[in-house]
């Protein structure tokens, strides 16, 4: 079942409020007093509580009966800087690399991608679609969602920011992922988890991966066949979210 959200604000030690949104949805899945439902607060609490009251239109107010910190959360933190691509195809991104663990989203501009960047509504929306993601599927966190940045900035943060960099291209002759993720190839220096950068319909250009390679990040393919970019994007970070979680121990547990 979906989770509902509560705000941070409205999160207790032994209770919770929920408010808005969360009510009329409440209502619409006829949930009465004594019900039990799951909870988030986006921010790594998830949450079983008891409906106690419900006030139609106002709030309702619920007892914990437990919490669990970074439910449904992959051990390993992936940073996702995905090219950005014309129409709606880029929702699809967001929507999915949510579902599947993704830590960070960061749009990026390419020199064969989207030049400009996106407006402001835009950037709202894959917010709430990454919110609504993160109910659906059970997760505790929503991803951060970056604002555009182009791709010299992109790699210039994530060399600083993530302990490992890696840039998917569709050349057979690379290394294979699982190659460079045991090898440790691409690792950066004091920086957590994996960066990983997805280039728009028709790649990156030759320069921008000259440049990538002479900033230490590594490349390698997924095979002689061609995704589009949305695709990849979420294929490619299922499968460096797999591969580098083997070795990592799950996070947490239930507590009262």
């Amino acid at each position: 079942m979906p989770s509902f959200w509560v705000e941070p604000g409205d999160l207790g030690e032994e209770e919770l409020v929920l408010r808005d949104d969360e009510v009329h949805h409440l209502a619409v899945r006829r949930c009465r007093a004594g019900d039990e439902l799951d909870v988030i607060d986006g921010e790594g609490e998830f949450l079983r509580v008891r409906l106690r009251s419900l006030e139609q239109g106002r709030e309702a107010r619920c007892d914990i009966l437990w919490r669990h910190r970074d439910r449904g959360e992959s051990p390993v933190q992936l940073r996702l800087a995905p090219a950005l691509i014309k129409g709606q195809r880029f929702d699809f991104v967001v929507e999915k690399a949510t579902e599947i663990g993704v830590a960070y989203i960061d749009p990026m501009t390419t020199f064969r991608g989207v030049v400009t960047g996106p407006s402001g509504s835009k950037l709202d929306r894959w917010q709430r679609l990454a919110r609504a993601a993160t109910k659906q599927c059970g997760r505790s966190r929503v991803p951060r969602l970056g604002s555009p940045a182009s791709f010299e900035t992109v790699v210039a943060e994530y060399q600083r920011a993530c302990a490992q960099v890696l840039m998917a291209v569709p050349d057979g002759g690379r290394r294979e992922l699982s190659e460079l993720l045991a090898d440790g190839v691409g690792a950066t220096g004091d920086g957590d988890g994996i960066g990983l950068l997805i280039g728009p319909e028709g790649g990156f250009t030759e320069e921008e991966t000259a440049r990538a390679v002479d900033a230490g990040v590594a490349l390698f393919s997924w095979g002689a066949t061609t995704m589009r970019s949305d695709t990849s994007a979420v294929v490619l970070a299922a499968m460096v979210l797999e591969r580098a979680a083997r070795d990592c121990r799950p996070q947490g547990g239930p507590s009262a």
